[in-house]
């Protein structure tokens, strides 16, 4: 991994600078990957596509800012901005009431998505007070929007089947996976199929440290 010059954003809401991380090259070496599409590449980290002003404290999507590159070559940063559940969940409180495109919706939805499994359903065992029944009911709401948006090419087919899956539509989940025929996907095909034949919808592992957990 080779970083490159800060990239510096500018807050649409107070002018704020922010510094966040550029890369000239990566690779994906270690990759670990989820069913729910989380990915983390130690090699190849990915700037938070909602980021948080350190100034006024708003949060604003990276396609609603302004952004340039540090003139000093040398200059770099490693911030990404990566956003916890609490942080997540109130830029979300604020971004909704704004008029989004249709992608901004979908990114803000995919994010508390994922967020939401991260704090409570991938390690369950380190989870030290369950969510509320309001924190569960807007799960499953934001699991409606993003399924009620998806693409409906192969390209998102499994990700289709993750959404029904992890609401506990394990039919319709498998449905869904029935039609996708790419062979490079046949392995990831086969244990989704089993964790919906036995009823489980948490997040699983499927790679980790660059090793496929099958």
């Amino acid at each position: 991994m080779q970083p490159g010059p800060a990239k510096i954003l500018t807050c649409p809401h107070c002018g704020g600078k922010k510094e966040v991380m550029s890369l000239m090259s990566g690779n994906t070496c270690r990759a670990t990957v989820w069913t729910d599409t989380r990915r983390d590449y130690p090699m190849l980290p990915q700037v938070s596509p909602i980021q948080r002003c350190p100034e006024c404290g708003k949060y604003y999507f990276l396609d609603q800012c302004e952004s340039k590159y540090d003139e000093d070559i040398n200059s770099w940063s490693m911030e990404i901005g990566k956003l916890n559940y609490g942080d997540i969940r109130l830029a979300y409180d604020q971004l909704s009431k704004e008029n989004l495109t249709d992608l901004q919706r979908w990114v803000l939805n995919h994010e508390f998505f994922m967020s939401y499994n991260d704090c409570y359903r991938r390690y369950p065992e380190t989870v030290a007070f369950p969510p509320s029944d309001e924190e569960k009911e807007m799960f499953l709401m934001i699991i409606g929007d993003l399924l009620q948006n998806i693409d409906s090419s192969p390209d998102y087919e499994l990700f289709h089947s993750e959404l029904l899956r992890e609401s506990r539509r394990f039919d319709e989940a498998k449905a869904v996976l029935a039609k996708h025929k790419s062979q490079d996907d046949e392995w990831i095909v086969r244990k989704l199929v089993r964790l919906c034949d036995r009823q489980d919808d948490s997040p699983q592992l499927l790679i980790k440290d660059g090793e496929i957990i099958d």
